[in-house]
């Protein structure tokens, strides 16, 4: 329960005491005085029924939304690190490409180097 549950339940028992207090010490006949006793007691059950039930209803709507969100954020989290899966995948495959590319051409460059140093040392 939150610190304003506590709090308004606090406030409901103290007002139902103070309640019963005043009655003890009002001037009635003791059947009356049991009479509104009885009353005040069952309306101040009665309302503090009522808010319990709104606070349970208030945290169980609360913990919905907190899961919720939970699971909300963990799809996010998943589809971030699928996409950055899938973009790293995609870099490593470029490079791939474009160090094959650079030693084909690199290898070309070398068999026309030796051809011209062949040429060089057999003229």
């Amino acid at each position: 329960m939150t610190r304003k549950g506590n709090l308004v339940l606090g406030i409901a028992i103290g007002a139902a005491a103070g309640a019963v207090t005043a009655l003890l010490y009002a001037p009635k006949r003791g059947e009356e005085m049991r009479k509104d006793v009885k009353e005040k007691a069952a309306h101040a059950g009665a309302k503090a029924k009522e808010m319990w039930s709104d606070t349970r209803d208030q945290t169980s709507n609360l913990a919905d939304t907190v899961a919720d969100r939970s699971k909300q954020m963990m799809e996010k989290a998943r589809e971030m690190v699928e996409g950055g899966t899938s973009r790293i995948r995609e870099a490593v495959t470029l490079g791939r490409q474009a160090a094959s590319e650079k030693r084909e051409e690199l290898e070309a460059e070398m068999e026309e180097r030796e051809e011209q140093v062949a040429e060089a040392v057999g003229s």
